[in-house]
C-alpha cells in the first residue's frame, strides 16, 4: 500500500519546539514526511532527528508583498512536486501561503492550525491584514485546529472562521507536552544545587519566568510587580529564561532595569529548561495573549504553583484555584498580589504543586498526535 504523505508546514525556524516528536510519530504510524519550512540549523537538525525531509522555503515573518509572493511560488512548486494527502500549516505567513496552494492543488486535506492571533495586538492596517490573512487561511481549509478552547471561542466570535471547521484536540495544545521529560524526580539533585551555587539563589525564595522577553509577555509587569515586591520581601529572587526580542519591545529600557536589578537573573535561552524550573518555587508568566501557552504546563509538571493572565489561550492552560491564580493582564498591582500572596502562603503553594502535576496528564502529546490523526483521516 502506497505511503500516506503529510507535510507540516512552519515560518520561523525556532517554531520547530511546537512540533517536536510530532513528524517523528507520524512517521512511525507509515506516514511520508515533510517539514516545510525557512532552510535553517534548527529545521535541518529537527528534520534529522524526526527522519523527515526538509521543505526549504525561504519564508519571513513579517510583511513584504515581493517577498511573499516568491515565497508563494516556491510553497506552490514544492505542494505540486511532492502531492501530499495532508497539508497541515501553522502561524499566519506559512499558514495563508500555504493553505492557498494547496487549496488551488486541490490537496485532499488541508488543515490550518491556529496558534493565536497577532492581529489582536496590532492596530489600523495591520490589524486589517493579519485579521484577512487568517480570514482566507480558514476558507481555504477543510478543518481549523483552535490549540485552545477559548481561541476557539474568540475566532467564532470575532467571525475569522466557520464554526463548522473549527477543531480542539481534547483540552487543547497543538503538541502537547513531553511529560517524560518534565518529572521532578528526573532532577539530578547535585546538578540543581550547583547551579542554584553558581546563579546565587541557594537561599532564597525564587519567582521564575521562561519565554521569550518581549511585551506580550508581560515582561514590563513583571519586572515592576518584583520589584515591589523585592523592596519588601529581600529574600526574593526572579530568575528569567528566555531570549530577548528587542524588535518586541517597545520601551527598551526595561532591559536595562532587569539586567542592572541585584535581585533578577536572566539567563537567556536554555536547553534543560526541567532543570531551570526546578530552581523555581513560583512559575510566573504575565502574558497579554496566548494561543495556548504550553509553558504554563510544563511548569505544572514540574510541580510549580502557577501565576498566569485571564487572557484567551493561558486561561485554558491553567485551572485556577487548583493548580493556580489568574490575573487580569496588564495590571501590575493584581500581580504584585497574588505573587505576595503565594510568597507568604506555603499550603498553598504545595497544595497547587501537586495538583499541577495532576492536571498537566490532561495534555500528554501521544494523546494530541492522535487527535490531529483522527482529524486527517476523518
Amino acid at each position: 500500500m502506497e505511503m500516506k504523505k503529510l507535510i507540516i508546514g512552519i515560518t520561523a525556524p525556532g517554531s520547530v519546539i511546537l512540533i517536536k516528536g510530532q513528524l517523528k510519530y507520524f512517521k512511525e504510524q507509515g506516514y511520508e514526511t515533510y517539514l516545510m519550512a525557512p532552510d535553517d540549523v534548527k529545521t535541518r537538525s529537527y528534520c534529522e532527528n524526526e527522519g523527515c525531509t526538509l521543505l526549504a522555503v525561504p519564508i519571513e515573518r513579517e510583511i513584504s508583498v515581493v517577498k511573499d509572493f516568491k515565497s508563494l511560488l516556491i510553497i506552490f512548486k514544492h505542494i505540486r512536486r511532492i502531492k501530499p494527502d495532508f497539508v497541515n500549516v501553522g502561524t499566519p505567513k506559512m499558514g495563508l501561503l500555504g493553505m492557498i496552494c494547496s487549496k488551488l492543488l486541490g490537496v485532499k486535506k488541508r488543515i490550518y492550525t491556529c496558534r493565536g492571533f497577532r492581529f489582536e495586538q496590532e492596530k489600523w492596517l495591520k490589524r486589517n491584514l493579519l485579521f484577512s490573512m487568517e480570514k482566507i487561511a480558514g476558507l481555504c481549509a477543510h478543518s481549523i485546529i483552535c490549540i485552545s478552547p477559548s481561541l476557539q471561542k474568540k475566532a467564532v466570535e470575532l467571525n475569522v472562521f466557520n464554526p463548522n471547521k473549527t477543531n480542539v484536540i481534547n483540552k487543547g495544545s497543538s503538541n502537547g507536552i513531553n511529560l517524560d521529560r518534565f518529572k521532578p524526580e528526573l532532577i539530578n539533585e547535585l546538578e540543581k544545587q550547583n547551579l542554584k551555587q553558581e546563579l546565587k539563589i541557594s537561599t532564597n525564595f525564587c519567582f521564575g519566568f521562561v519565554g521569550r522577553l518581549v511585551d506580550d509577555k508581560g515582561i514590563n509587569e513583571l519586572y515592576y510587580s518584583f520589584e515591589s515586591l523585592n523592596n519588601e520581601f529581600k529574600n526574593t529572587r526572579l530568575l528569567i529564561v528566555g531570549p530577548i526580542e528587542a524588535n518586541q519591545i517597545a520601551d527598551k529600557s526595561i532591559l536595562d532595569k532587569i539586567k542592572l536589578h541585584p535581585a533578577i537573573i536572566s539567563v537567556g535561552s536554555q536547553s534543560n529548561i526541567p532543570l531551570y524550573l526546578s530552581l523555581m518555587d513560583v512559575f510566573v508568566l504575565p502574558t497579554y495573549r496566548e494561543g495556548f501557552g504550553n509553558a504554563f504546563l510544563e511548569a505544572a509538571a514540574m510541580g510549580l504553583p502557577i501565576i498566569g493572565t485571564n487572557v484567551v489561550g493561558a486561561r485554558d492552560a491553567v485551572c485556577p484555584e487548583f493548580n493556580g491564580l489568574l490575573v487580569e493582564a496588564k495590571n501590575i498591582e493584581s500581580l504584585n498580589n497574588v505573587m505576595k500572596k503565594l510568597y507568604l502562603d506555603e499550603e498553598l503553594r504545595k497544595k497547587f504543586g501537586i495538583n499541577g502535576i495532576i492536571w498537566s496528564k490532561n495534555f500528554e502529546r501521544n494523546v494530541i498526535w492522535k487527535g490531529i490523526q483522527d482529524l486527517y483521516i476523518s
